[in-house]
C-alpha cells in the first residue's frame, strides 16, 4: 500500500499506499520519485478501494494506531512453544527454495520458509522479449509474500511491473495493503535480471486459496503499449498454515484526553503479531492515530522495540487493527505496548482547493502542506506535495480522497490512488497524485482522509496477557 528505475544516489524506500503498509526492515533503501514511478504505484488499486470504504464514517480514523500493551509469559506459553515446533511442517526442506530468494528473505521470513510454509510455484511466462517467473509464495492466513523474477531478455536493462493486479476467482480485486519491493541494482551493474516481492496483508479475510496475479511489464519510463500484460494464476495449500494462529483475549481498557481506547484480543501468526483495538469518545470523535506506537520484548532479560507495520480499520470505523512483526517463533519473556499518545484531526469534513492550470494552492486546512509541482503528460497529470516528517519514525497524515469535483461541480476521480517518496537525508516526504488528462474547470476542490492534526501526549501502557486469560 506502492515502477520506477532504481538509482544508487538514494538509499531509503517510501512504502506504499499512505498511511496503510510501513515495514521497518526496507526503511534503509531509497528510490528516485521521477523514475521509480510504477514501483511506487504497485498495490495501489487495491488501496484505492480501500481509502472510499473508509471514507463513509469516520475518515480521521485512516492512520493507525497502536495501544500499549504487556505480554507477560506463563506456564502455558511455554507448552504453546513446544507445540510449533511440533508442527508437521517444521522439518521442511529448503530444496524447493532458489537461494536468491531466501537470501531477499528477512529473518522473520526465513523462520516461516524453515517451518514449512513457503509453497513452491514455479511457472514461467514469456512474452514478446520479456520473461517473468513467479518462484513462489510464503504465506499464511493473515500475510503472504510472492517471490517473481523478470528477465528483458534481448538487452542489458531491467523491466518492472506497473500496475500489478491480484484478483480473486471471481475477478475482483483482492481487498489488502500491498507492498512492492524491488532490487537495488549495484552501481554501475548492467543486468538483464531484476529480482522482486509483493507483501500483501489481509486485514478482513483469510488468503484466497486462489487468485489471479497480473502486471504490465516493461521498462518504467516506456509507455503501456511497450508493457506486456502477463497473467499467474496461482493456487494456495491453506492446510499448511491452518491452525496455527494463536488468540490472546484481553478487553483492557485506557484512556488519551476524551479518547477510551479497549484492547479486545490480539492475534499471533507465523508472518504477523496483531492488536485489535475499540475506540470511543465522549466528544467528536477526531482521533486520527497514535503517537509513536512501538511494541517491546523482552530477550534474555534485554528489551528492544518492534514498530508498528500498518493500522487500518477492521470491521467498524471505530474498530482499529495494528500490525507488528511476527513473534510467532521468538523465544522471550514480555512483550509490552507503548505509545506517547495521540494524534487528534483539526477537525471534520476538511478540503484542499487547487488550481492545476496556476499551479496554484489555494486553500488548505493551515500551511503544514505545500504544493511542489505539478506535471502534466500524454498519460498523467501529476500532483507532487510536500510535507515536513514529524519525526524520522512518523510520517505526515496526509490523504485525498479518490473522487474530487471540479469548478463547475462535475466529480473526476484520481488514476489508481497515491505514492509517496522521500530522497537522502530530506526533511519531508513527496506525495504523488495522479489524474487523467485533460481540461478541468478550476479550481478543483478535493476533501482531505488524514492531515497534519493536533497531538495529545500522553504516555501509556496496557497489559495483554495475564494469568487470568488465555490464547486458544
Amino acid at each position: 500500500m506502492r515502477n520506477h528505475h532504481f538509482d544508487p544516489e538514494y538509499n531509503q524506500v517510501e512504502k506504499l499506499l499512505i498511511d496503510y503498509y510501513k515495514s521497518h526492515s526496507t526503511a534503509a533503501t531509497q528510490i528516485d520519485e521521477e523514475k521509480l514511478e510504477s514501483a511506487l504505484l504497485a498495490g495501489i488499486a487495491a488501496g484505492n478501494s480501500r481509502h472510499k470504504h473508509l471514507a463513509h464514517s469516520y475518515p480521521w480514523k485512516l492512520a493507525g494506531a497502536v495501544l500499549a500493551c504487556c505480554l507477560i509469559l506463563f506456564g502455558g506459553w511455554q507448552a504453546w512453544e513446544l507445540g510449533k515446533k511440533d508442527h508437521p511442517a517444521f522439518h521442511a526442506s529448503r530444496m524447493d527454495i532458489p537461494s536468491f530468494v531466501y537470501d531477499r528473505m528477512t529473518p522473520k521470513l526465513k523462520e516461516a520458509a524453515r517451518h514449512g510454509l513457503y509453497q513452491p510455484i514455479n511457472e514461467t511466462v514469456t512474452q514478446g522479449d520479456y520473461q517473468v517467473t513467479v518462484h513462489g509464495v510464503l504465506a499464511d492466513r493473515t500475510e503472504m509474500v510472492l517471490f517473481y523474477t523478470s528477465v528483458n531478455l534481448p538487452g542489458n536493462t531491467p523491466i518492472f511491473p506497473r500496475e500489478p493486479q491480484f484478483m480473486d476467482a471471481g475477478g475482483k480485486n483482492i481487498e489488502a495493503m500491498i507492498e512492492y519491493l524491488p532490487t537495488e541494482n549495484d552501481t554501475g551493474t548492467a543486468t538483464n535480471v531484476h529480482h522482486g516481492e509483493f507483501t500483501l496483508s489481509f486485514s478482513k479475510k483469510d488468503i484466497p486459496n486462489q487468485f489471479n496475479f497480473s502486471a504490465k511489464w516493461g521498462h518504467p519510463q516506456a509507455s503501456d503499449n511497450a508493457h506486456e500484460l502477463i497473467n499467474f494464476p496461482i493456487r494456495l495449500d491453506s492446510s499448511k498454515y491452518a491452525g496455527l494462529e494463536q488468540k490472546v483475549e484481553v478487553n483492557r481498557t485506557e484512556t488519551i484526553g476524551p479518547y477510551t481506547f479497549t484492547v479486545t484480543r490480539a492475534l499471533l501468526n507465523p508472518l504477523t503479531t496483531r492488536v485489535y483495538v475499540h475506540i470511543e469518545s465522549a466528544e467528536e470523535n477526531l482521533y486520527q492515530g497514535l503517537i509513536d506506537p512501538v511494541l517491546w520484548i523482552t530477550q534474555g532479560g534485554a528489551r528492544k522495540s518492534i514498530p508498528m507495520q500498518m493500522s487500518t480499520t477492521n470491521v467498524d470505523s471505530d474498530q482499529l487493527l495494528i500490525q507488528f512483526d511476527s513473534l510467532y517463533y521468538s523465544d522471550w519473556q514480555q512483550l509490552s505496548f507503548g505509545a506517547s499518545g495521540m494524534e487528534e484531526a483539526l477537525g471534520e469534513d476538511l478540503e484542499l482547493v487547487l488550481d492545476t492550470e496556476k499551479q496554484e494552492l489555494i486553500s488548505s486546512p493551515n500551511d503544514s502542506i505545500r504544493l511542489d509541482r505539478i506535471v502534466p503528460s500524454e498519460e498523467f497529470i501529476d500532483l507532487y506535495f510536500e510535507l515536513d516528517f514529524v519525526s524520522d519514525q512518523r510520517s505526515p497524515q496526509f490523504n485525498l480522497d479518490n473522487e474530487f469535483t471540479d469548478g463547475d461541480g462535475g466529480e473526476h476521480s484520481f488514476i489508481m490512488g497515491s505514492s509517496s517518496s522521500r530522497r537522502g537525508q530530506d526533511t519531508f516526504q513527496t506525495i504523488n497524485y495522479k489524474m487523467k488528462p485533460g481540461a478541468y474547470a478550476q479550481p478543483l476542490t478535493f476533501k482531505l482522509l488524514s492531515y497534519p492534526g493536533t497531538d495529545i501526549y500522553q504516555t501509556f501502557e496496557v497489559p495483554l496477557l495475564s494469568e487470568n486469560n488465555s490464547k486458544k
